[in-house]
Order: structure tokens, then sequence, then C-alpha cells
């Protein structure tokens, strides 16, 4: 194989086409996935190698780009074998003519921790086998990979690394990162000697994208998709011809490009055609840079703000209401106004607690904001959206003029809805905050959203809920709304949340019956109410005498927590206004 630093050099490398719809092409009978086919057929690998080398290509990916998530750490033995046989078919193919890549590819199936053991077995063995070059290709986010990179780096120094990304028609990754975003970080990267985007769109889609690189910067990688593709006897099918696909992917080429080449329903035809196209190609300057945002158009005014209050060091009121089952908003219209009259300064809308369908928070939350001019907080879980669906809802919240989203993960399914409902968690909590904070600054960079966060200061391990409520103000969180607390215990993570900046809303939840008392304490997530709290209730108490113990007991611990908060989040019990309002009064 060629030395991987003469890559760098400033001229244009045609590398290979798609290595998986290619073999499924080949072998559609066989049930081996691809990268285990280095073991199970290496003759077809090679001959696939072969053939892209016969195209003219000059660089050639190793079929590993799925290992890690193939393998897992199920059977590391066998991850090392696919991904050794298939460094060594890739270099016997090359011989002196090509480079060779090893290809890494994301885990997305696996949970984070899987993923990085299982990507640094796939590493460790490319170096083992004398790996120069590297690519990290289809990839959604630049921190999925740097780690590795580095490690790599550590390892051999001369490595060169290429960072490819996935993006979708409208220039964004699947976890709603930019192309403006990755520019930046790619370009200050010190560990990424080639950066570009390969999948995902096709080259008249990725072509549009490429308008708003800067002209001058590192040099890129561009290998599109085919086209799109579609269903055909229960599989996707790549149609576009390879004449098609080498006449718009070679306008691609401007003065950063060194890499060229296809990804999913690319051939060696499509790569054959794409060599013809390139004869007498002069790299053309890029085009200038396009704004990224798109132009400013009259809005819907925005409602009045959380954060305005917040940032003057008010001491912030906010109730939680739970959208209806029904389409039938009234009754909750008229609890808001109820609130609205008592002088509360928020309300928040909950998103379908404990996995029990409501109506949408986000329309709910527009409704309220309109019929009360409140700033209303809707909560936003990863449980039932991924992320293309959490985008939608978040410049939909943006365009009906609400300014801030509580970002959570979410209650688990029920167990007697497993295998009808399916859990989405494309996303979790951490990830809702980092995606609403890049749109903060690309879509809402004129208008941004202020993010909240929950924080559970009854934890058994306070120095965990710390760590992760770092994490969330590092990725952009700015409040926080906790959990009902009932007695002290959690005050020194409160303190110490509030210290680095963030602000904190303390959860209060006033049990209202001895059953209410005894379901709160033993059937809902996160709710820890005190023994001495709960011998407060008995069964036989009258509905008043249980509403005044309950508020008793919340005023109590309030009075003794104001001191270090920032405000209150009164969450009312069945949605009763009548209730909070008392409580408000109290608080006062």
């Amino acid at each position: 194989m060629r030395p991987a630093r003469e890559l760098l050099e400033d001229k244009l490398v045609l590398a290979d086409g798609a290595m998986g719809t290619y073999y499924a092409q080949l072998a559609a009978r066989d049930a081996d996935f691809c990268e285990r086919a280095n073991v199970t057929n290496p003759e077809l690998i090679r001959r696939i190698h072969q053939e892209y080398l016969a195209a003219g290509a000059r660089l050639l990916r190793t079929n590993t780009f799925a290992a890690a998530a193939l393998f897992g750490m199920s059977d590391p033995a066998g991850l090392k074998e696919v991904v050794s046989g298939g460094f060594k078919l890739a270099v016997a193919c090359a011989g002196n003519l090509a480079f060779v890549a090893a290809d890494c590819g994301p885990a997305y199936n696996l949970d984070p921790e899987a993923a990085v053991a299982a990507e640094r077995i796939v590493v460790d063995t490319f170096l083992e086998n004398g790996a120069e070059l590297f690519l990290f290709e289809t990839y959604a986010d630049p921190d999925e990979f740097l780690g590795q990179c580095r490690y790599i780096k550590n390892a051999e120094p001369s490595a060169v690394i290429i960072a490819s990304f996935t993006l979708s028609a409208d220039g964004y990754t699947r976890k709603g990162l930019s192309i403006s975003h990755l520019s930046d970080v790619m370009q200050n990267c010190d560990l990424i000697d080639i950066w570009g985007f390969n999948c995902g769109v096709g080259p008249t889609h990725l072509a549009e994208q490429l308008k708003r690189l800067p002209v001058d910067g590192k040099p890129l990688t561009v290998m599109p998709n085919s086209g799109y593709p579609k269903q055909e006897n229960s599989r996707l099918v790549f149609v576009s011809s390879p004449d098609y696909f080498a006449q718009t992917t070679a306008e691609l080429v401007t003065c950063r490009t060194r890499l060229i080449g296809g990804c999913c329903g690319t051939t060696p035809h499509h790569i054959h055609a794409l060599r013809q196209a390139l004869v007498g190609v002069e790299p053309a300057k890029a085009h200038p840079q396009a704004s990224i945002r798109p132009p400013i158009l009259p809005q819907v005014p925005a409602h009045p703000r959380l954060v305005d209050g917040l940032t003057q060091n008010k001491f912030t009121i906010a109730v939680e209401l739970n959208p209806p089952r029904t389409s039938q908003m009234e009754p909750l219209i008229a609890a808001a106004r109820q609130l609205q009259l008592a002088g509360v300064d928020t309300i928040t809308v909950t998103d379908s607690p404990l996995a029990r369908v409501k109506m949408d928070s986000v329309c709910c939350a527009s409704r309220l904001a309109r019929e009360t001019g409140l700033p209303i907080l809707p909560h936003i879980c990863c449980r039932d959206r991924n992320v293309n669906a959490l985008r939608s809802s978040l410049l939909a919240a943006h365009s009906e003029g609400i300014r801030q989203i509580l970002a959570i993960t979410g209650d688990a399914i029920p167990e007697s809805d497993k295998g009808f409902v399916k859990p989405v968690f494309n996303l979790g909590s951490l990830g809702l905050i980092q995606l609403i904070q890049q749109m903060n600054q690309d879509e809402f960079a004129d208008d941004p959203m202020l993010i909240a966060a929950a924080l559970d200061p009854g934890v058994a391990k306070p120095e965990v809920e710390l760590s992760r409520a770092m994490k969330k103000i590092e990725a952009g969180a700015t409040l926080f709304l906790t959990q009902p607390v009932y007695d002290t215990r959690g005050l020194s993570l409160i303190r110490q949340v509030r210290r680095t900046g963030g602000k904190v809303l303390i959860g209060l939840l006033p049990p209202i019956s001895y059953r209410n008392a005894q379901f709160l304490s033993q059937e809902v997530p996160g709710i820890r109410i005190p023994a001495e709290l709960l011998r407060r209730f008995h069964p036989d108490m009258t509905r008043e005498a249980a509403v005044e113990a309950g508020l008793e007991a919340t005023v109590e611990v309030a009075r003794i927590m104001q001191p270090d908060a920032d405000g209150f989040y009164l969450i009312a019990p069945f949605n009763r206004a009548d209730i909070m309002v008392q409580l408000h009064e109290r608080l006062r």
C-alpha cells in the first residue's frame, strides 16, 4: 500500500465506492454480514477490491465499517479476526498502487461504553497490523470518535486521520449538528488531517451543502451516495445511473477536494464513470460561503420569557400542569388563568408523564401562552421521538413564540405496553440539551431558547447527580427544576449546582390525601416521602384536613430551602389549581 503521508500532497485521489451495497448485490443469498465475509468469503471481498482498482480507484477502504456494531463486546476474538482479515485483504489488493484506509464506523446499536470498547479493539487491531491511514466515516458528531483519534495519534504520531460525516439534505447530522459547526470543529482540531462527507445524500444535495464551506481550509473528502434508494421486493435498491453520478459528483471538485469517491449505491461502474468524468477537470474555486442562516422574515412575536426574570434574580414561581387526555383544553386553560390571577410567573407543561398519552406538550404550551400571556415552559422528552422529530418539535415551539424548554429523557414504557409501544430514546436528556444548544447557535441564533434540565436532589449518590448536572451546564442548560423535595437531604447538591451559575427551582408537590401520599411514595419514580411525613396522613382524614396537612408540610420544607433556591416549582396534583393558589399565597 502507498504511504499514508503521500495522501497529504496536493493531488486529487479517486477512492472506491460502496462495499456494503455492492456486496449485497453480488451475494444476495448470503446471510452473512458483509464484514463477516472477510473470514467466511474472502474471495468475494478480494474480487470487489480488485474491481474498484480496475475501475480507477486509488484508495481502498477496508471492509470493516460495521465490525464494531456487528460484534460489540460479545466476541472480541471474532471482532479482531474480522478486522485483521479485512485489513490484510485490502493491503494485498492495493499493492503499491493504492492507499488503504482502515475504515471505522459508528456502533449506534450499542450503549456508549460498549461502543467505545468495541471501537478500541478495532483501532488496536489496525495498529497491530501496521495501519497508517484511518477513516472514521458516517458519523454524526465529532465527540463520537475524537477520543479514538487521540489514542491513534499517541500510539502512531505519523498516522493520517480522515473524518467523514453524514448530512441530511438540509445540512444537519442525525444529532442536529450543522455543517458550519462541523467546519469550525474540524478546522481547529489538530487530530484530523482531512475531513468531509459521505452517505446520507446524493451528489446534488451534497453540492448545495458544500457551498456553505469557506473557500480555504483543510483538504476535503466527498463521497456521496449514488442517489436515493427505492423499496423493491422488501429491499432498498439504488437506481441512479453511473453516468449521472459521475457528472454530478465531478462538479464537487474544488481547490480543497483531496478525496472523491462514492458511498451507498455506487459500484465499480460508477467509479469508472467518475474517473472518466474527472479527466481534464480543473479544481474549481469553492463557491463563496453562503449565509448559514435563512433570510430574516417577520416572525410570530415571542411570548414573555422566563429568562428575563431569572437574569434579574427574581424569585420565580412555576406551576406544573398536565395536558388533557382528550383534545379539550378548556379546563386546563381555566386552571392556567386561575394561576395567572394568583401571580405565578410561569406554567410548565408535561410531556406524557409515566408514558401515558396526553396532548402534545408543545401544542398545549402554545395554546396556553396565547390564552394567558404567561411564559410557558413545555417539557420535551426523548422517549417518543427520534432526533428528527425532536428537531421538528423545537422548530414548532420556536415558531409559536416559545422560548424555554425543559429537556428530559422521559419515563420508561410500562411493562404492559412493551412490545406494542416502542420507546425511541434516540437521544437522552444530555443529547437533547446539546441539540437545543446547537439550534440556538444556528436556526435560533437571533432569538435563542432558554434550556432547562431536571435535577434529583434526593439520589443515593449525589456526586453522580452533580457530575450529570455539570455536563448539562457545559452542554448549555442554565436552569434546573428539581424532583419534589420533602426534606433537606439534597440541600448540599442544590448549593453546589447554584455555585456553578445554574439557577434552581426547587420542586414542591404536596400530598393531598392518605392514598395520594402512599401512591407518590410507593409508585412514582424519583419521589421519596419521609416516614414522619407519611404519618401525618391516615385513611379516615377528611379531604380538607388532608389538604391542610400536605400544605403545612410543604410550606415547612419550603421555608428551610428558600434561601438556597432561585424559585419554587409547584407541581399541581390532579391539576388542582386551587391548591396551588393556596400554596403560592402561603409561600409569599
